[in-house]
């Protein structure tokens, strides 16, 4: 037997293989010391257990697998039903901009996630229409009820991954390709036409589509343009799991500070919490050898799942690897477990070669060795859940402690921040508000290290503003300086630093009038993505500072 023909016997081997080495180069790429993300470490961990449990679940009870697909359809629908309650007011949204939601605190996550029950729900619909009529007509309405709410997520990308699942399900799963080959011979012209006016009627769609929400489009883009420059900067080595947003900022602002940037580019530049595209983040973060691994891991499981007749599955995990290219599915636990699941559902069969070499052992044998394994599975999961539990509970204390921090009575929050740090120093926003806290109560030197701490956690500018301010208050104002320079090089367009360089430059104790004019033209000539009464009262405060030094010059 040649390699090509055991990798075809046995490719459902090579998807756990891959997945093992998949997490073994997360695990081998992290940096420990850092430790930037160690909830998302034991999730990993959680997944890949998950995966093996389910493999091992599907192979000793194969039903089993069509019991899970069932499972993410009930999920479909409730999440369905849910969206119309929100479409028409009987339920609320869980944004302000956005009436359908879902369970998701936004719109493009939601309709990702009806995107990928598509596939799935046509598939049955296809199977059970001629079989079984009742099934039919409940598969055909559970698709219907999808199609009710999906056009109002207005996701562009959850629509083409929609697409793009269900004609690989339509291909693989009716004869119309059998189909197209005849009506090719018969109607060749009348073919070339339609496909002409189709293309056409594509490129038009998708032109519109782009200017349907232009600015998005563009800061999507420009996101990917800065994630690549990342990646070129690490040499393809990686830089593990959860330094995507320290990697970012330094990129952007590096990009900007050359020179390169477009008056659009300075418009749309954020400071994103995700790259908007997987494949790249994991590139990023994984290096070469982790975002090959995934990229294969991905193809393969597809390609066993079409091979396996799991045409629903294999559609439904295409939609989702597509919706994937320009969104965030998985950084959010939903998305994460129906990958798993719809993995496992392609990958695992009954009439593998695995199967028929163990088919001559005692069928109570190959279950006692398979609880054994279930069990030994289990446990880990149960070990990993409870490293997790003292994350869970810091950030339950840290919910009840917030209204305090709201109302700034810092100095009652202190001391339980500070001991829920060492915890939670991995998320962005605790490590904000704590920052604020050492700030606000004059703890500079420690305030500084906490703020270092979250420049390796986010590439959101305000941690480069407050800083500065706090060396402001230090009186190290080079170093302030520096902050506030890479926050304007980090988002051009922002007026904040360049208010706080005002200030800085007005200090009597590092008075600079040149560059405070140039801080002070910008604050009052820069015009904001979205006018506030902050920015009002900036300007207010910076025509004040002005006056009031050419009195003095006077």
């Amino acid at each position: 037997m040649n390699i090509r023909e055991s990798f075809k016997k046995n490719s459902f081997i090579w998807a756990d293989l891959l997945i093992t080495l998949f997490i073994l180069v997360v695990l081998v790429k992290y940096d420990y010391y850092a430790n930037l993300a160690p909830d998302s470490i034991l999730i990993i961990i959680q997944l890949g257990l998950f995966w093996f449990i389910s493999r091992l679940l599907f192979f000793l009870f194969p039903p089993m697998s069509h019991y899970a697909s069932f499972l993410v359809l009930a999920a479909g629908l409730v999440e369905a039903i849910w969206g119309l309650g929100q479409l028409y007011g009987y339920l609320p949204s869980k944004h302000v901009l956005f009436k359908t939601t879902g369970s998701f605190l936004n719109s493009g996550p939601y309709g990702g996630f009806i995107a990928l029950i598509l596939p799935l729900v046509l598939h049955y619909w296809l199977y059970y229409r001629e079989k079984n009529k009742l099934l039919g007509y409940i598969f055909l309405t559970m698709g219907i009820i999808c199609l009710l709410v999906f056009p109002a997520t207005l996701s562009r990308t959850a629509w083409i991954a929609a697409t793009v699942g269900c004609i690989l399900v339509v291909v693989f799963d009716t004869k119309v390709v059998i189909k197209m080959k005849i009506s090719w011979k018969r109607h060749r012209n009348t073919i070339i036409l339609c496909s002409v006016i189709f293309s056409l009627l594509i490129i038009g769609i998708s032109y519109g589509s782009f200017h349907f929400k232009k600015d998005s489009a563009n800061g999507r883009l420009f996101i990917w343009k800065i994630t690549t420059l990342a990646i070129q900067e690490t040499s393809l080595k990686g830089v593990g799991l959860g330094g995507f947003p320290a990697s970012y900022a330094k990129a952007q602002i590096d990009f900007f500070k050359s020179g390169q940037g477009t008056e659009t580019e300075k418009l749309v530049a954020g400071s994103p919490e995700y790259a908007f595209n997987e494949y790249l983040k994991i590139l990023l973060e994984q290096g070469l050898a982790g975002g090959i691994l995934f990229l294969v891991l991905t193809i393969l499981i597809i390609y066993i799942g079409i091979k396996n007749r799991r045409t629903g599955s294999a559609g439904s995990f295409l939609t989702l690897s597509v919706f994937a290219f320009a969104s965030y599915p998985y950084y959010l636990w939903e998305f994460l477990v129906v990958w798993v699941l719809l993995g496992t559902i392609c990958v695992s069969t009954k009439s593998n070669s695995l199967y028929d070499k163990l088919s001559a052992i005692p069928k109570r044998k190959i279950f006692l060795n398979g609880g054994l394994c279930l069990c030994v599975l289990l446990t880990l999961s149960f070990i990993s859940l409870k490293h997790q539990q003292p994350y869970r509970q810091a950030n339950r204390e840290w919910l009840k402690l917030r209204p305090l921090y709201t109302i700034k009575a810092y100095q009652n929050v202190i001391e339980d921040y500070k001991r829920l740090y060492s915890i939670l120093n991995y998320d962005q926003k605790f490590v904000f508000e704590y920052a604020i806290a050492l700030n606000a109560t004059k703890q500079y030197e420690n305030a500084d290290s906490v703020l270092s701490r979250g420049l390796q956690i986010s590439c959101d500018p305000m941690f480069y503003n407050v800083k500065g301010r706090n060396y402001h208050e230090m009186g190290q104002f080079d170093k302030a300086e520096d902050c506030y320079i890479n926050s304007t090089y980090l988002l051009p367009e922002r007026i904040y630093p360049y208010y706080l360089l005002t200030k800085l430059y007005a200090d009597s104790a590092n008075f600079q009038p040149v560059k405070m004019q140039l801080a002070a033209k910008a604050v009052l000539a820069k015009e904001p993505k979205v006018h506030s009464m902050a920015i009002n009262e900036m300007r207010e405060e910076v025509r004040k500072i002005l006056k009031e030094k050419e009195a003095m010059d006077d």
